[in-house]
């Protein structure tokens, strides 16, 4: 009896502290023709990518980053020189691999995610260093014509990763070796332990270390000054420890000292992120790009001339907008970079508050979001927007900059910016974590309303109650309907079911064209990193019962790639990214 009593405490104890968000009664769903569609769509679309993508060059299981919807054929990279290169950057696929894992799991058959161990296998036995790094990121890609590996930042690029999330689980399962020594490895080529200097560029020259996170943790970058304000170090010597790289180094990290039990790397990844919370400004919340800035290198005369904008000369904010004294940082801009501090940044901060037990990253997400969204966030003219600003509260909209600098060019007046759908799943997946109903009051009353001014309706009351929800909105965007899948999935409420149903066929309707999912009707490449095929998957997952915990889960589609090309004028060189250059052309521009 004494036994039964403390089970009932124990189990009324644990009832008390779990957080208070009221659960609907969790009908019978039925399965409808509808439903049916949106999943033929991702499976034709799938079938097609690995038709069209193998069909290229039959001699390898890689697959391009992005296929011509009218030809079939993968996107090419055209260099100064005017060689055409097909590339398979793998870095830029992972939600494609989380994408066929999901549909085995959805269909109940491992055809699909038989496919993503083929390609990791090749790519894996094929394209790592000896140092451990692989072939792969912002500057590195597989030749599908030779199957070299080719350089688009001279001939000897660096590594580099920023906001792509490799899908660890299942490259631990296909090769653990090889993930093990590149999950080690990043952090000894992208830290700089004696200085505490991070840099987004890694060597495929340092060699390996076997003891990488065997030195004792430093005293934190950030100290306080007399009145409690954090000082950012200017003494980086051009290697500046961005956010959105950093995240990829203590995901890793993370993922490392999970698998392996060692709590060490873990450790790490949590001083290093420790260094942005610190760098917050303490008056608005508002967290940082770069908790450093650069030494001045450069000579006088270089740095004379406000057009060259090498971060030898500088902090590169604080000489283009000067009229703003002090808090004019790269580290303080809060209106570029927004989307790797305010969302990639976050949705790693949950993950591994809610994977890997990091609690305290759930308070700092409330903390950057609430921060800026208090302060940045403005509704106009029945559009989200994003004010301009420094994080201390600065604004910086309406400023004409004087002169040219990294920044932009002269005469460039700051105006708002649109504040695009990825914020949904951030704000949401903080508040689902946030434990009591009182620290979630604040967010869910931006969230509610961000996402009725996106047309999606009023998502009710906290934890879910009383919605009334836009039924027949013709959003089609992938954030939006993962962020009514979880929802739903929070709170069993239907209505969100219902809506998440609008948004996945509004999804098949406008961007299943040609026989694949692309970014509009017009568009000429699908990219494989597209984040609307999983979104799909998570919809037609709670559909069908199955736990949004056991499918992929969304971090992030940021992989790019990024180097010197031929202009479209087919004369003079260039220097973008695959998003600016190939990813932006339509069916027009195809001859």
């Amino acid at each position: 009896m004494k036994k039964i009593m403390i089970g009932l405490l124990m189990i009324l104890s644990l009832t008390f502290l779990l957080p208070k968000w009221n659960v609907f009664g969790a009908d019978l769903i039925v399965y409808t023709d509808d439903d049916y569609q949106r999943l033929h769509a991702v499976i034709q679309h799938v079938d097609n990518v690995l038709k069209y993508g193998h069909e290229y060059n039959e001699e390898t299981d890689l697959l391009p980053d992005a296929i011509n919807t009218l030809t079939g054929e993968p996107a090419k990279w055209t260099f100064p020189n005017r060689a055409q290169v097909p590339y398979a950057d793998l870095a830029n696929q992972q939600n494609f691999l989380r994408t066929l894992v999901g549909l085995s799991k959805v269909t109940g058959s491992n055809t699909y995610k038989n496919e993503a161990v083929d390609i990791l296998t090749e790519f894996m036995s094929n394209y790592q260093n000896p140092n451990g790094l692989f072939y792969w990121g912002g500057h590195r890609a597989v030749n599908l014509d030779t199957l070299e590996v080719q350089s688009t930042e001279g001939p000897n690029g660096p590594h580099e990763l920023k906001n792509m999330m490799p899908y660890y689980e299942l490259m631990l399962e296909v090769n653990e070796e090889a993930t093990l020594k590149f999950m080690r490895q990043l952090w000894t080529a992208h830290f700089y332990w004696n200085t505490t200097d991070m840099n987004r560029h890694g060597s495929y020259s340092t060699g390996y270390d076997t003891n990488v996170f065997g030195q004792t943790i430093p005293d934190d970058v950030i100290v306080m000054d007399n009145f409690g304000n954090p000082i950012i170090p200017a003494d980086s010597p051009g290697l500046l420890p961005f956010v959105n790289s950093a995240t990829d180094l203590a995901y890793a990290a993370f993922a490392l000292s999970d698998y392996t039990y060692d709590s060490i790397p873990a450790e790490w990844a949590e001083y290093l992120m420790k260094q942005y919370n610190l760098a917050s400004n303490l008056v608005t919340g508002m967290t940082v790009y770069q908790f450093k800035s650069t030494l001045v290198t450069k000579s006088s005369i270089e740095c004379a001339d406000p057009a060259y904008t090498n971060s030898g000369c500088g902090d590169r904010v604080a000489r283009q907008f000067r009229d703003f004294g002090t808090i004019a940082r790269e580290a303080n801009v809060a209106w570029k970079n927004t989307q790797a501090i305010y969302v990639d940044n976050i949705l790693m901060l949950l993950e591994a508050a809610k994977k890997y037990g990091v609690d305290h990253f759930v308070d700092w997400s409330r903390q950057y979001m609430e921060g800026y969204l208090e302060n940045a966030y403005i509704r106009v003219d029945g559009k989200n927007m994003i004010i301009p600003m420094f994080i201390d509260g600065t604004v910086t909209y309406g400023y004409v900059v004087p002169e040219v600098g990294y920044f932009g060019p002269s005469n460039m007046r700051l105006d708002y910016v649109p504040m695009p759908t990825s914020y949904l799943l951030p704000i949401l997946r903080t508040i689902l974590q946030t434990e009591e109903d009182s620290d979630r009051v604040k967010l869910w009353s931006y969230f509610r309303d961000i996402v009725y001014t996106f047309g999606l309706g009023d998502i009710g009351e906290l934890g879910g109650a009383n919605p009334n929800l836009n039924v027949d909105t013709s959003i089609d965007d992938p954030f939006a309907l993962m962020a009514m899948v979880e929802l739903y999935d929070a709170t069993k409420n239907k209505e969100y079911l219902e809506v998440a149903r609008t948004i996945g066929n509004n999804i098949v309707r406008e961007k299943f064209q040609r026989g694949f999912f692309v970014d509009s009707e017009i568009m000429l490449y699908s990219r494989l990193d597209q984040p609307d095929t999983l979104a799909l998957l998570s919809l037609d997952a709670v559909l069908r019962g199955i736990d949004l915990a056991e499918m992929p889960f969304y971090l992030a589609d940021s992989g790019y790639i990024h180097g010197y090309l031929l202009a479209d004028d087919g004369v003079t060189e260039d220097r973008s990214y695959t998003q600016n250059v190939i990813y932006t052309k339509t069916i027009y521009d195809w001859e």
